[in-house]
């Protein structure tokens, strides 16, 4: 065992993309039949497939963790439990909304135990382990412009609406929403959607990707080579699900949400370094591009203002070019003490 712990500190990036595939495929291959089948008692394992970016990623972080681990365990147990609670209630009216499923005690039970998950990951945040909390000190202290973190919520359904209304002006018969009717039961569906989304999301995969993958491959590589390296990484992730899972798409359809997964890392990375390496702005845009995904459709034009946003970025900040060695947005072994301030 001192071995194998031995050389995932030494590999860290390859160790990780490892053992979350390790986890997320198994699972999913293994159980997504019987979810399918009606079995929702699965669900807490496909849970824990979902979760798997983050909870590697706190599994390395703890490995690392060199300094002795502090007394006071009070604030993690705290954000434990209102945090369970507060996503067991999401997951339930999600679910029992949004999904249209049977309330029953078995199905509460299940939602209650799949609650465990993000429990977990917001806890951690409050770690006494110093070099896992510090990895996600930004939840909660996030860095940069405030007014990044308004883009993260709004850039994408932007894009989208602007990119039909452009498909419309060029002679294109798009529809906006793919609802027919647009009143307040639909609004809470989305106030919903976007919640559950920053559960199976913004907790289960940002604290991997972002918080931990990110930092570390642009100490290597330049922002926009980490970006492609992680967007392609990040999107055959989803391969099992995709393909007769549980969120099944054709194969033309896969590969074209893949492309944009590839697009969306860059966005996701600029917005990242913007606000010195805060995971806060990835959890907020990653469930909004969910969820506008889910509410409206995309089209030609959509595609086309995604693309030239992305080369925007790209240009702006200049991502072919290696970040300085001190950035905060790339991984330290001893970090140093950033004040972490919105201004």
């Amino acid at each position: 065992m001192s071995k194998l712990s031995g050389w995932i500190k030494s590999h860290q990036l390859i160790s990780y993309f490892i053992l979350t595939y390790i986890i997320t495929w198994p699972l999913l291959l293994i159980f997504q039949p019987y979810y399918l089948e009606g079995q929702r008692l699965v669900a807490p394992l496909i849970s824990l497939s979902i979760f798997a970016p983050a909870l590697v990623s706190i599994g390395i972080s703890t490995m690392l963790n060199a300094s002795p681990r502090e007394r006071n365990c009070k604030p993690e147990l705290i954000a434990f439990t209102l945090t369970w609670i507060l996503a067991s209630l999401i997951i339930v009216l999600f679910l029992a909304i949004i999904q249209e499923m049977e309330v029953t005690f078995r199905f509460v039970i299940v939602c209650v135990i799949t609650g465990l998950l993000p429990a977990f990951v917001v806890s951690s945040i409050f770690s006494t382990a110093p070099v896992v909390r510090d990895q996600l000190r930004t939840y909660i202290k996030p860095r940069g412009s405030l007014g990044y973190y308004f883009l993260a919520l709004g850039l994408i359904p932007a894009i989208w609406l602007l990119g039909n209304l452009l498909s419309r002006a060029m002679g294109m018969d798009v529809s906006f929403s793919r609802y027919t009717v647009v009143d307040a039961k639909l609004i809470l569906m989305v106030i919903l959607f976007y919640f559950y989304n920053i559960i199976y999301g913004g907790l289960s995969e940002e604290p991997g990707w972002r918080g931990f993958a990110l930092p570390r491959l642009q100490s290597k590589f330049s922002p926009l080579v980490a970006s492609l390296i992680l967007g392609v990484i990040w999107a055959v992730w989803h391969a099992p699900g995709r393909f007769g899972g549980i969120e099944a798409k054709s194969l033309s359809d896969t590969l074209i949400e893949w492309v944009l997964i590839v697009f969306v890392t860059i966005i996701f990375t600029f917005l990242f370094n913007r606000t010195k390496g805060s995971i806060l702005v990835t959890v907020l845009i990653h469930p909004a591009m969910n969820t506008t995904g889910n509410f409206l459709n995309a089209s030609l034009g959509t595609l086309i203002l995604l693309l030239v946003f992305t080369i925007f970025v790209i240009v702006v900040d200049r991502m072919w070019k290696k970040l300085d060695p001190d950035n905060p947005a790339i991984y330290h072994p001893i970090m140093q003490d950033i004040k972490p301030t919105i201004s």
